[in-house]
């Protein structure tokens, strides 16, 4: 149910933005160039978390358009991640699966309130379309008395989300976002066939 939940307040935060965006002078504000964008990718989602890469070109007055691609590392549901003091190493209770997800997506951000903003803060909406590819390694040959074996699949599917892009100096920009990762792959990988998540994307990266 919380899934659905994220999925409203996306689209009401979109709704808003929509709407509350007004035609105002340039002139009155700082305004930076409307350049490429690049950098680096890190995510915290509901089941793991991820690492990847972006580089986008802008195209029209708000928007940009270009691939991301992310590596995520999943947990299972019922995994606990400790660590042993002692021996001074990490171990896992309750892992069975080892999940993977690679993505190449290709995506859109469009940008709100240019003209009433300082140049250095932009709100935007955003989504993204492509294919995934799923794997898995079980931890153990057998489980309860069954044979499990690697698991591969491919997929389409993408996000959507909302945040913040805030630009620092004449180059470097930092962004964070919140958004909704829509991923069923055709045959289970893992725990589940259903990887859709809610997740928070952090991004590192450059204008030129």
């Amino acid at each position: 149910m919380h899934k659905y939940c994220s999925i409203a307040l996306i689209l009401i935060i979109f709704t808003g933005l929509s709407i509350a965006q007004p035609e105002n002078d340039r002139d009155s504000i700082n305004y930076i160039e409307h350049k490429r964008q690049a950098g680096i990718v890190l995510t915290m989602a509901e089941t793991g978390s991820g690492i990847g890469g972006f580089m986008v070109w802008p195209i029209f007055d708000n928007f940009h358009i270009g691939p991301t691609t992310n590596f995520y590392f999943l947990r299972d549901s019922r995994q606990l991640d400790l660590y042993d003091y002692y021996y001074q190493v990490p171990y896992s209770i309750n892992k069975e699966n080892n999940v993977y997800l690679l993505d190449l997506l290709m995506t859109i951000k469009r940008r709100f309130f240019k003209d009433d903003l300082d140049d250095s803060f932009r709100p935007f909406l955003t989504g993204a379309v492509g294919v995934i590819y799923g794997m898995n390694f079980p931890e153990y040959s057998s489980i309860r008395g069954v044979t499990k074996r690697d698991e591969f699949s491919w997929t389409l599917g993408g996000y959507i989300g909302a945040g913040t892009d805030i630009c620092i100096g004449p180059s470097n920009l930092i962004s964070i976002r919140a958004q909704y990762r829509i991923m069923p792959f055709p045959k289970i990988i893992g725990e589940t066939s259903d990887h859709s998540m809610f997740e928070i994307r952090f991004e590192i990266g450059q204008r030129f």
